[in-house]
């Protein structure tokens, strides 16, 4: 399967440097590169609401099951976030199961928990006989034939391009900028904690094989619709202030959105947006949803760590990023959510 080596001897070395133990890391490619060997129709997944990472990793790794000769169908339950229509591959994920599709192998990207594939497609993927999971989040509940779980990673699109490596897989155009788009958009453009030289080396190797970083950062950032500024408009207008300003918080109704005609894609960084207040060492945002559940998005600064705070509720994430729903009425959990995480950021005093 192996082609020849196009990454240079400087590259590799920065690719192997981390943490991460290199013994489990090479056995785990070298489960990957049997799994990808033997399968011959595969199933690509990402979770709901993919952000850029999830959109990135999913044709990426499309891409490069295209490029070793296999057959493979990309899948996501919805669709994908503004601004990312330049993705080659992009129109065609699918959003709902092709029954008639007999697939030997599924590989979840960018999933934590099994469940975030989403109902529309979790039974089906259940039922393939070979399932794969290349994931970065903190996860207590692994799953897969091959689990690829790495929370030391800046994104999912980092660890494919590690595999990448090892499989000799030809970095092309569209590739690079799959995965390119990963990683800017998890490492928040090179600004979180996660940019490591091991990233930098990936990013810079990426734009030699075709990314173009001003292009990929005008199409996500500079691509927003009249009706996202104003549902940020609104949103904005709920910001509170705790715990002498290192918290923010903020609200998302039902009601905004249908005033403003926003999607919900259209408010997938609007948290961001608190986190960037320089007091600000844990921002949370919370929506409204249709099912009446309450959706709460957190970010945070060092020391804080958002996914511990999330895994009370029973969510998870990243360290600086993570998420959670609960049910209730809007005004209700955000009180709630607010009083904990005044007495969690107490334990950082």
């Amino acid at each position: 399967m192996k082609s020849p080596d196009p990454y240079s001897e400087r590259t590799r070395t920065v690719l192997q440097e981390g943490s991460f133990e290199e013994t489990d890391r090479m056995q785990t490619l070298a489960a990957l590169e049997q799994v990808i060997s033997k399968g011959r129709r595969f199933a690509v997944a990402t979770h709901v609401r993919p952000d850029g990472d999830a959109v990135g990793s999913l044709l990426a790794l499309s891409t490069m099951l295209q490029l070793l000769g296999k057959t493979v169908d990309a899948y996501c339950q919805d669709p994908p976030p503004p601004g990312h229509d330049y993705l080659e591959g992009i129109d065609r994920i699918h959003h709902s199961w092709n029954a008639a599709a007999d697939y030997d192998t599924a590989i979840l990207v960018d999933c934590g928990e099994f469940h975030r594939v989403g109902t529309v497609l979790g039974d089906s993927l259940s039922r393939v006989p070979t399932l794969v999971n290349i994931d970065h989040h903190v996860t207590h509940d692994p799953f897969g034939t091959v689990a690829w779980v790495n929370p030391e990673a800046s994104s999912t699109c980092e660890l494919l391009y590690d595999l990448a490596v090892f499989l000799g897989v030809p970095i092309t155009p569209a590739l690079a900028t799959q995965l390119y788009t990963g990683i800017l958009t998890d490492t928040g453009s090179f600004r979180f904690s996660n940019t490591t030289r091991k990233v930098l080396a990936m990013a810079t190797d990426l734009v030699a094989h075709g990314a173009q970083p001003a292009f990929i950062a005008s199409q996500i950032y500079d691509s927003g619709s009249p009706q996202r500024l104003r549902l940020l408009a609104q949103v904005l207008l709920t910001v509170a202030f705790e715990a002498e300003n290192r918290l923010a918080t903020a609200e998302l109704s039902r009601a905004m959105f249908r005033d403003t005609g926003a999607s919900r894609a259209d408010a997938e960084s609007f948290i961001n947006h608190l986190r960037s207040v320089r007091s600000v060492l844990m921002a949370a945002l919370f929506r409204e949803e249709d099912d009446g559940t309450v959706h709460v998005s957190l970010r945070s600064k060092d020391p804080v760590d958002v996914a511990a705070f999330a895994r009370r509720y029973g969510g998870g994430g990243h360290r600086h990023a993570a998420a959670f729903r609960t049910q209730g009425m809007l005004a209700q959990v955000r009180a709630a959510v607010t009083q904990k995480a005044r007495e969690y950021l107490n334990t950082y005093a």
